[in-house]
């Protein structure tokens, strides 16, 4: 929230790039836990976004160019669920409150799962939602969204109130 000097900037950025790399190419290493393991990639976005905005987009745009070397379609995710929802949780939740943070992730969330689907064309999502009409997938992946959302807002304030708490972050 306020201004870090360069050194912290750089070694908390590190440290928070390496859990996002960690959580988010799971899946590719550990196909069964992976799985479980990948959606807590957006904690450490999330956490650094809240410190610092500019910290938030680099440990964003850094998980991505790393993942790059490990999966292309898990760079995807990152770029598109996981990372974005972390961005924009982290950056709303302690600046504009739970229910605009809520709000836009919800909505950014839904977005980049609609790109997955219909752009990206991932296979767990075409698969899921081929049956269904386009309005209907709209409405279930918002409604989805909003849940996921909501849950990920009021677990992530809580753990930041913790932090914040026990002085680990300011």
């Amino acid at each position: 929230m306020k201004k870090m000097n360069i050194g912290r900037f750089i070694c908390i950025g590190g440290i928070l790039t390496t859990i996002a790399v960690l959580f988010q190419s799971a899946p590719v290493f550990l196909p069964a836990i992976g799985l479980a393991l990948s959606p807590l990639s957006t904690i450490p976005i999330a956490i650094a976004a809240v410190s610092n905005i500019s910290l938030g987009f680099t440990v964003f745009f850094s998980s991505a160019l790393i993942l790059v070397i490990v999966s292309a379609q898990e760079t995807i995710i990152l770029l598109s669920t996981t990372g974005l929802l972390g961005i924009v949780i982290g950056t709303l939740l302690y600046r504009k409150g739970i229910i605009i943070s809520i709000l836009f992730s919800s909505i950014a969330l839904s977005l980049g799962m609609i790109f997955l689907t219909y752009i990206v064309g991932i296979s767990a999502f075409v698969n899921l939602t081929s049956p269904l009409s386009t309005p209907l997938t709209f409405l279930i992946f918002f409604l989805f969204s909003l849940v996921y959302a909501s849950i990920w807002n009021i677990c992530l304030r809580k753990f930041m109130n913790y932090l914040i708490k026990i002085k680990l972050i300011s």
